[in-house]
This record gives structure tokens, sequence and C-alpha cells, in this order.
């Protein structure tokens, strides 16, 4: 998948292969994004919350693609 394929389409991407080990994390994370936007708008969430929520989100993906990248590139023989 490219990143321009993601939905919905982000409105500058460039082209960008998004490698087959990282596909389902970035589909999951793409899908948490939208959830965190859609439970704030209806608890009326605003300020330092958003802040926090964005922070808990973000710090779990990059978590988890540096777990899958360093796992790539012991693969790669790079490590």
């Amino acid at each position: 998948m490219r990143i321009d394929q993601l939905l919905p389409t982000p409105t500058a991407a460039e082209p960008l292969e998004i490698p087959a080990e990282l596909l389902e994390s970035v589909q999951r994370h793409q899908a948490h994004l939208s959830a965190l936007v859609a439970s704030m708008r209806s608890a009326g969430v605003a300020g330092d919350a958003i802040e926090s929520s964005v922070r808990v989100l973000v710090d779990s993906y990059a978590d988890e693609l540096t777990a899958v990248i360093r796992s790539m590139m012991l693969e790669a023989g790079h490590a």
C-alpha cells in the first residue's frame, strides 16, 4: 500500500511505498486516530485533554513502529 492510498487520502501525500511489515500497524493506528477524534468530539474534549490523548496515541504508535523497524533491520542484517 502507498501512503496516497490511505483513506481518507492525505491532501499533500507524496507517493511512498509502505513496507508490508508496517502496513497492519499503519492501518490500525489510522483507525485509532479516527476513533480518537470521534470520541473526543462526542465527549466535548478540549484543551489539555486533547494533547494528553494524542500523546498517548502517538507514544503507543512510536513504540510499535520502533519495534517493527528494529525487527526489519535485524532481518536485513543492518543491526
